[in-house]
């Protein structure tokens, strides 16, 4: 009868493991509706898997599930949530999704899985989005493609892939996928053809191709033709050369065919570029997105220099923006008060203004006049401003992109930012500041991206960016630093920061490297790396983050020996004798150093992993070893309180004995054995029971 209640209880508990709850009436994630639509808010539950949880039957919702550990998807997912309209995947440290995982979910329309560690898009990993128009994977590790992995999105529109490691697409990824916008910026791209990938997306309305290392050779004529064929102002951000050196930082529009493939006599009718016509009408109702991006020129040489780089931030809307020029749209910039010798157009999802102030000779915010207030974007590149107080960007609560590159700024005050919640891209580069500290940044909660190259940095206090609690993208390039605090980036969920070209000597791992839990993308070349004991730490976390993450090489400064070396080559015995025998190095085949970026130990010192089928017989050992050896002092311990017991019962004896027996011993040494040796004087005699 026992046996049977156990039996029954067991069958129990796996019919109610069985069950899936209602994600909404259970309460077990947040849902609200939100101008009409269901939002369903499970973001940082801690949900491993799905299995067991539904969501609602009765009406459609948007799936939030950011921040959890959703680390791997497998088939069918998300079969219990077939109503979703939409799905957030973002931080969940996803890194694989087995083909089959998002069947079920036809409804889908747009996809979020960016700011995961995905390397690769797989056959069929898609598969069961039929109606999928948006997918987001940018801050990702991607570097593989299979060529067929979008064929079957036939409404997929907006392609952001911005910010991975994508070396090349690969032929008829684009084929029978009516793309109309495509990031492709931040990755590392230098040719594009168009035979087989440009001539597949002949819809195009935006594209997105900057911060890639172009290389300007035959092979990007097509490319260039193509640029110069598809709609007015469809090429947001600019295509500069990084290669042949000659070229470098020339911007592709303004390099002549000759200049990319000299003395070869390019034939253009090699390449069929579509024509401006066949851009002239999109097709019916397209349903594009924009993005809130503007563009900028850049000075030869400078790759980030004025880039606005909106990371991914496309919004719904019916038609492509463009400049004002029809004479409802000059009304509404009139209503809007755009600022005298500034231009202005409208942009975005609900209109906003776009305000373009560049090189107007503009010495203070103050002066713009009047205010635009109602800006979403204001551009104040390549004026003479010296000073941002806090009053001076008073009202902008709109703003999403703030550009003040190239101005003299020196000094900022703090809070100056405080009332821009709204914003999302900053601009400081090309100024004066020379430290920066938390104060400055307050208000800032929404930032995602901030420029401050090209100052004269040389102080970060602790916890300076910590006021931005979502920022992805940091360039501190091009300044003084000579050495980064302890805690600088706490609080900071980073994926790239780029700190070439500054004096650094190393970089301490606690406190600070350790705290970079996102990165995907680190740039630190051009700095004076001390290739001594210090910098073993450092290099064995370079070494565990792998080449797709460290950009460039870090080679050293001192010691001579040392010198114009890559440290992370170089056996840490010579980098410090006197930890020889201490560590691995790092080409040992015993070494076990790790190049997932999900997993960082906090010490970056520890020998190689010792297997386990030999630790554990280890441990055991040492642990029966160490029981035998206990008992064996306490058997120790209860014999000597035995014996001393017995002692005090027969201490008096013992004594007499033992002095008569040293007593005896002493005549006999004198008198007889050793009759030569010097007399002593044993008083044996005046020992007696009484005086005990």
């Amino acid at each position: 009868m026992l046996l049977w209640i156990v039996l029954l209880k067991a069958a129990l508990c796996v019919a109610i493991g069985n069950v899936t709850r209602d994600v909404c009436k259970e309460q077990i994630c947040s849902c609200n509706a939100i101008e009409g639509d269901l939002h369903i808010d499970c973001e940082k539950r801690s949900f491993t898997n799905l299995h067991h949880l539904t969501g609602p039957s009765s009406q459609f919702y948007h799936l939030l599930l950011h921040g959890n550990s959703l680390s791997r998807l497998f088939p069918n997912e998300f079969a219990n949530f077939y109503n979703a309209v939409s799905l957030h995947l973002e931080n969940n440290g996803l890194h694989d999704i087995v083909p089959g995982a998002f069947l079920g979910l036809q409804l889908v329309k747009r996809l979020h899985i960016n700011n995961n560690k995905i390397r690769s898009f797989k056959k069929n990993t898609f598969l069961g989005l039929d109606d999928l128009e948006y997918l987001q994977a940018d801050f990702n590790l991607l570097r593989d493609i299979d060529p067929s992995v979008f064929r079957d999105l036939s409404k997929l529109e907006v392609l952001i892939l911005n910010d991975n490691l994508i070396t090349a697409l690969p032929i008829n990824v684009f084929q029978h996928v009516p793309i109309t916008h495509l990031d492709l910026r931040g990755n590392r791209i230098k040719t594009l053809p168009y035979e087989g990938i440009l001539e597949q997306i002949p819809g195009i309305v935006e594209v997105l191709l900057e911060d890639n290392p172009w290389d300007c050779d035959c092979d990007l004529v097509s490319l260039k033709e193509w640029l110069e064929n598809i709609p007015q102002n469809a090429l947001i951000g600019n295509v500069l050369c990084e290669a042949p050196t000659r070229l470098q930082g020339r911007d592709l529009n303004e390099t002549s065919e000759a200049d990319l493939c000299p003395g070869s006599g390019v034939d253009s009718g090699m390449v069929a570029p579509p024509t401006q016509d066949e851009f002239s009408d999109p097709g019916p109702d397209p349903t594009p997105y924009k993005t809130g991006g503007d563009t900028e020129s850049q000075t030869p040489g400078n790759r980030h220099k004025g880039s606005l780089k909106p990371g991914g931030n496309w919004q719904l809307k019916t038609k492509p923006t463009a400049m004002a020029t029809g004479p409802g749209e000059k009304d509404q910039l009139s209503n809007a008060s755009c600022p005298q010798s500034c231009s202005c157009k409208l942009i975005g999802t609900r209109q906003g203004l776009g305000v373009n102030c560049e090189g107007k000779r503009i010495e203070s915010v103050a002066n713009l006049k009047p205010k635009p207030l109602v800006a979403h974007e204001l551009n104040l590149r390549d004026n003479n401003i010296h000073t941002v107080k806090k009053n001076h960007l008073r009202g902008y609560t709109s703003l999403n992109l703030l550009n003040l590159g190239e101005n003299n700024i020196k000094t900022l005050e703090n809070g100056t930012f405080q009332n821009l919640t709204e914003l999302r891209w900053l601009y400081m580069d090309k100024n004066y500041l020379d430290t920066l500290m938390a104060e400055m940044f307050v208000g800032l909660q929404n930032l995602e991206y901030l420029s401050l190259e090209y100052n004269n940095i040389q102080l970060i206090t602790p916890g300076a960016f910590s006021p931005m609690p979502i920022l992805r993208v940091l360039f501190l390039n091009n300044n003084l630093l000579k050495s980064l605090p302890v805690d600088v980036f706490q609080g900071v969920a980073l994926s790239k920061i780029s700190l070439h070209n500054n004096y650094l000597t190393y970089i301490p791992v606690s406190g600070v490297l350790d705290q970079l839990n996102s990165i995907i993308q680190i740039d630190l070349h051009g700095n004076p790396w001390d290739c001594s004991c210090k910098i073993v730490p450092f290099k064995q976390w370079a070494v565990k983050l792998g080449q797709d993450v460290i950009v460039s090489d870090l080679k050293c400064e001192s010691p001579p020996e040392s010198f114009a070396r890559d440290f992370r080559y170089i056996k840490n015995e010579l980098l410090c004798p006197r930890l020889k025998g201490v560590f691995p190095t790092a080409h040992s085949k015993n070494s076990t150093l790790s190049v997932d970026t999900g997993t960082r130990p906090n010490s970056y010192l520890e020998p190689s992993r010792v297997s386990i089928s030999v630790l554990v017989p280890g441990l055991l050992l040492v642990f029966v070893t160490s029981a035998f050896t206990v008992v064996g002092m306490l058997v120790f311990i209860l014999r000597n309180r035995k014996r001393s017991k017995r002692r005090d019962g027969n201490s008096s004896a013992s004594e007499i004995n033992s002095l008569q027996t040293v007593c005896d011993s002493s005549a006999y040494w004198h008198s007889g054995f050793n009759a030569d040796a010097p007399h002593r004087n044993y008083d044996c005699g005046a020992h007696s029971l009484s005086d005990k």
